[in-house]
């Protein structure tokens, strides 16, 4: 597992004209190919009467682009260099185009949809995406002041159980455990019962 950037779940939209076409660039986060092609489809079906539905996608396990009828290397290739610009994974992006009666030439299309995709990921709100490993945080109510200050300054509270006691599940990035660990047992007097469950891939 390895940190990322990617973008906040959602879909995101911008749209522009150049030279009366229009441009319509949506941006998704996805997790896999396979959600990567129903986004793609998803879009191109309701742009079913678009003259492009041009795309590129990035995820841990490929890298996918297409041109979907425009010259070779003029829509698909600058779309995914827009995602590849903005250190950004797991994220797909389709540009729409419904051509307007000018042709742009193979310089222009390459700006168009460029900027088409550079622009709808410069408005999507970004996220960090980070290795961290499961901790199971188990503690009398005397001390959830302490833990719940721990987990937010070194880690991210993902849910709490009220019973007894009070049971924390948090994700710690792996680069701050040693400082978990230790601030923990500074602050409950080692009170704190930790356990580290497995690992997860959390963003924020």
């Amino acid at each position: 597992m390895k940190d990322f950037l990617t973008i906040r779940d959602g879909i995101f939209r911008h749209e522009f004209v150049v030279e009366k076409s229009r441009f319509i660039s949506f941006a998704c986060r996805v997790s896999t190919v396979e959600q990567a092609n129903f986004f793609i489809a998803d879009v191109s079906k309701k742009h079913y009467d678009a003259t492009h539905n041009c795309y590129a996608f990035v995820t841990a396990e490929s890298r996918k682009f297409s041109d979907d009828g425009e010259p070779q290397g003029t829509a698909g290739l600058p779309i995914l260099g827009a995602i590849q610009g903005k250190g950004l994974e797991n994220v797909a992006v389709v540009v729409t185009r419904y051509f307007g009666g000018i042709k742009l030439g193979a310089g222009g299309l390459v700006r168009a949809y460029g900027k088409a995709a550079a622009e709808v990921l410069e408005e999507a709100e970004k996220v960090r995406v980070l290795a961290c490993v499961a901790a199971e945080i188990k503690c009398d109510y005397s001390l959830v002041s302490a833990v719940e200050t721990v987990c937010r300054d070194k880690g991210k509270i993902l849910s709490r159980d009220y019973g007894a006691e009070v049971v924390y599940r948090a994700a710690v990035p792996e680069k701050r455990v040693d400082a978990f660990v230790k601030q923990l047992s500074d602050m409950t007097q080692g009170r704190a019962l930790c356990e580290f469950v497995g690992t997860i891939m959390t963003e924020f």
